[in-house]
């Protein structure tokens, strides 16, 4: 699949401490409770009434040598200055290898400057933007790293390495030893006097720390930056990547331009460790470049880098709200406890764990635990990455997110990088995050029928995690009326007699891309979901009609106008896309834009 390269290790996770975080500015802030207290870092380089147009948030722990690079390219971001130019937020996050002193280094330098104390950096060297005349021709340069996928890992890598080389060594406004470096050892950080040189007018750096608040600290991080910025278009940086000099440009353009986008992202350029596997994964993202690509294609992996992207923060507060739930038994306290959190600061990240045995949001300060009222419903069933949670999130809120044609991310690859050493991001565990987000509210299979064609171990994964998330969602819904009211949950039979029901709602179909599927053999297994289906609304008073008895093996009545309009939601899970191409093209009416078939893996 597009994550072939993604191998789980186990992952200890470190002994939580109180999450503490601090302003910019002359006082301390405590965000938590029991938090401690921080001296500032940093002073501001902007003032408060020149608001910048872009905020970029930036997460930082022991990135060093990686991060001057990586700090100096968005500094060095040009044509924002008429707008109010760029701001930087950096959160260190319990570094120990110097990140922290470094950028404290920096601001000081950078607020010197700002001062009219200007440091002696006459020795330093040419921005790396000298580099222009080296630029693809923009007339060729649209599509540079956008190649046909490789259908199979066993093909023969001399016809393979050529590609790769096109993809990760086209002409670039950066040095090559700074692109194909990844040893750390061979690599040399910049000065504080370089990436101060390299500064772009208007652009800002704003520096904050905070402690990790159990195994994580990046979602915290995320939160707290994302609380200080000013602008209303909010970007990302991974503290050991590469911006060319006008990417925040290029996608603030991107937006003025398409008024029905909430985000705009770009093509992925792969720096540093060159392996196959994951140049086949980005070569599929970055084909996703229409809103429609991108929707459709997140259950085969995310579709796009999150840090790639620019989003107005109206879209940033929808995913960060949380919808709000009804609690019958919920007196004055709770009321109060409801306006206390109303008026909490926005935090748009997640960062889900697996801590002694139950999931917490380590990027939610104040309730990791989803203990207090008006958040137990929204606890999740697993735990997952940050950025396959928040593009789930992101489409199930009918968000819109395009592409901009040209690579506008340097996203540097290394043996000891989180995406692949990390247990959260194996197979499994982005599998059940896409179970989850099928059937949770947004999904194309709430409260659907559902039909998995495939084969073997995969098809067995699938059907198995699609039924537990199932089965988490009533359980979760069970004090509502909207997917499993009480009435469910209180008739005899219980646990086993939901199970039963999940397993007859999630039919499994043994399938080969191709093979040919009989008219009668596919009313076959609608009729089956139908009455899976009708089952399910008649025991859970779910549907139009007072809830009455029935049972698997005799539905209630339905009209034959039911019947022929029924559609169950059909998912294939092949990764491939040869595989993919076959089904498109020979599976019995498959129209991908109905919005009734989904490709999964």
């Amino acid at each position: 699949g597009t994550s072939a390269t993604r191998r789980a290790f186990a992952f200890r996770a470190r002994t939580a401490v109180g999450a503490g975080a601090m302003r910019i500015v002359s006082e301390a802030v405590s965000d938590a409770p029991g938090a401690k207290r921080a001296r500032v870092d940093a002073a501001d380089g902007a003032t408060a009434s020149t608001p910048p147009c872009i905020s970029v948030l930036m997460p930082c722990r022991n990135a060093m040598p990686w991060l001057p690079d990586c700090v100096a390219s968005v500094l060095a971001q040009e044509g924002l200055e008429s707008d109010g130019g760029l701001e930087l937020i950096v959160v260190d996050d319990s570094s120990t290898d110097g990140s922290r002193e470094w950028l404290r280094d920096l601001a000081a330098a950078l607020a010197e400057a700002d001062a009219g104390r200007a440091s002696d950096v006459s020795d330093a060297p040419p921005p790396f933007d000298d580099a222009r005349s080296n630029r693809l021709d923009p007339k060729q340069g649209e599509r540079p790293f956008i190649r046909p996928p490789v259908e199979s890992r066993a093909e023969e890598e001399e016809e393979e390495k050529p590609r790769r080389d096109a993809t990760r060594k086209a002409k670039s406004p950066f040095p090559r030893d700074r692109l194909e470096t990844w040893e750390k050892e061979k690599f040399a950080p910049l000065r504080v006097a370089d990436v101060v040189a390299r500064r772009a007018p208007g652009n800002a750096l704003r520096v904050l720390t905070v402690e990790a608040f159990g195994p994580s600290g990046q979602g915290l991080a995320l939160n707290l930056a994302y609380r200080h910025a000013r602008a209303p278009l909010i970007g990302e940086m991974e503290s050991d990547d590469l911006r060319p000099p006008r990417c925040f440009l290029e996608l603030k353009q991107a937006l003025e331009a398409n008024e029905t986008w909430d985000g705009a992202t770009s093509r992925v350029s792969l720096i540093g460790w060159d392996r196959p596997g994951m140049s086949r994964w980005i070569e599929w993202q970055n084909a996703q470049i229409s809103p429609h690509e991108m929707a459709t294609g997140r259950f085969l992996e995310i579709p796009a880098l999150r840090g790639s992207g620019l989003f107005r923060r109206s879209a940033m507060e929808r995913v960060a709200a949380e919808e709000e739930e009804e609690d019958e038994n919920g007196g004055e306290d709770d009321e109060k406890q409801k306006q206390k959190e109303k008026a909490e600061p926005s935090r748009p990240y997640r960062d889900l764990w697996l801590v002694d045995g139950r999931v917490r949001d380590c990027a939610h300060d104040g309730d990791p635990d989803y203990a207090r009222v008006g958040r137990t419903t929204h606890r999740p069933a697993g735990w997952w990455p940050v950025d396959a949670d928040f593009w789930q999130r992101w489409f199930a809120k009918g968000l819109v997110a395009g592409k901009v044609p040209s690579a506008l991310y340097f996203w540097r690859q290394y043996p000891a990088q989180s995406t692949r050493t990390h247990e959260r991001c194996s197979l499994e565990r982005l599998r059940k995050c896409k179970a989850h987000f099928l059937v949770a509210k947004g999904g194309p299979a709430r409260g659907k029928a559902v039909q998995i064609w495939g084969t073997g171990e995969t098809l067995a994964a699938w059907t198995r995690d699609l039924r537990e998330a199932l089965l988490s969602e009533w359980r979760r819904e069970k004090k509502k009326d909207s997917f499993g009211p009480p009435l469910f949950f209180s008739r005899s039979g219980g646990e086993e007699e939901r199970e039963r029901l999940a397993a007859a709602l999630v039919r499994a179909v043994e399938y080969k891309p191709g093979a040919p599927v009989s008219a009668s053999a596919l009313k076959k297994e609608d009729e089956a979901s139908r009455v899976a289906l009708e089952t399910f609304r008649n025991l859970s008073g779910a549907g139009s009609e007072p809830p009455r008895e029935a049972t698997l093996a005799e539905p209630a009545t339905t009209s034959e106008s039911q019947k022929t309009s029924f559609t169950p939601t059909r998912l294939f899970a092949f990764g491939m896309a040869k595989a993919r191409s076959k089904v498109a093209r020979t599976f019995r009416g498959f129209d991908e834009t109905s919005g009734e078939f989904w490709f999964v893996a």
